[in-house]
């Protein structure tokens, strides 16, 4: 019997009986792409506990800092935290930590979530979960305020560029030798790259001399570039852009992908609703023309990560 032979019956049966059950005859529901499945409502919440504890890197400016009578925490992804704990709602406990140790942190349960302009790759998904995405960047290069004799990325042969331990822009964050490789070329050949602890280390040792130039995320070399005390020793290079797209996202140990989808809505209400007015606060001086293209997802952009995030890669 053929599926069209199959399909008259069954549509007449749901004719003759539409009065009792109208509901089975119309079409399911389009999937939500946050919803709960009845696994993961059964694993323990990250948001059960008196706390949650929260990675953060306090040295990024834009992103967030550490000053003031209380030694607070302040910046972009500072009220973003803020947001999602008003929206789910959580107790956060914020606490610093180096990119090379984001991953680590998360498996061996010293922190439960990590927002830390932590780029989405599919090395870092084997090992932790990520949510969708809440800014998008290049990666570009750092210099001195007094520098030009870099132009463009070729000038970069034969010169000292400084990038931070466990970031895209290290060799060491990949295990396969051609994603290495790749990392290694992402600069160009005889460049001489080499790696510090975290980018507040690469900024102050370019400015005394000991670095060329520093490379990574461009949003993240913007804050320096544009916030003192660092802005009156650095510049950025508008026109280098290195790589391919990074996007950031929070990343939670495996085997919470309940918690993932409510943090994933929480970040799409931010999205909508906060998170112009938050990055024209921190990022002032790039919030202009056509920003939000530049640096926050796009709702398509949005929607395609979040298919995969939380696990479903």
């Amino acid at each position: 019997m053929t599926s069209h032979a199959r399909r008259i019956p069954a549509a007449l049966l749901c004719l003759a009986s539409l009065a009792l059950t109208a509901a089975t005859c119309s079409p399911d529901p389009a999937p939500d792409p946050d919803a709960e499945s009845s696994a993961s409502q059964s694993a323990s919440s990250i948001f059960d506990g008196p706390s949650v504890k929260v990675a953060v890197k306090k040295g990024q400016p834009g992103f967030n800092t550490r000053s003031g009578e209380e030694y607070e925490y302040a910046g972009f992804e500072t009220d973003l935290l803020n947001s999602l704990a008003d929206e789910i709602p959580f107790k956060e406990y914020a606490q610093d930590i180096p990119s090379l140790k984001r991953e680590e942190i998360l498996r061996d349960e010293g922190a439960d979530l990590v927002i830390a302009t932590y780029t989405i790759t599919e090395a870092r998904d084997e090992k932790v979960d990520f949510t969708a995405p809440y800014m998008k960047t290049y990666q570009g290069v750092l210099v001195r305020k007094d520098e030009d004799r870099i132009k463009k990325l070729d000038d970069l042969k034969g010169m000292k560029v400084c990038s931070a331990s466990g970031s895209t822009s290290d060799p060491g964050s990949v295990e396969s030798e051609e994603a290495k490789e790749a990392i290694r070329n992402g600069l160009g050949v005889g460049v001489d790259p080499g790696l510090r602890k975290d980018y507040k280390t690469c900024v102050k040792e370019l400015a005394k001399g000991n670095f060329d130039a520093v490379w990574t995320d461009k949003i993240v070399l913007e804050g320096f570039a544009h916030q003192a005390p660092y802005d009156k020793d650095v510049k950025m290079l508008e026109d280098i852009t290195i790589g391919q797209r990074q996007l950031y996202g929070i990343g939670l140990r495996e085997g919470h992908e309940a918690d993932c989808r409510k943090l994933n809505k929480a970040l799409k209400k931010f999205l909508d609703t906060r998170w112009r007015l938050t990055f024209q606060q921190h990022f002032p001086a790039l919030a202009e023309g056509d920003f939000e293209q530049k640096y926050k997802p796009s709702d398509a952009e949005f929607e395609d990560y979040r298919a995969t995030s939380c696990g479903g890669r």
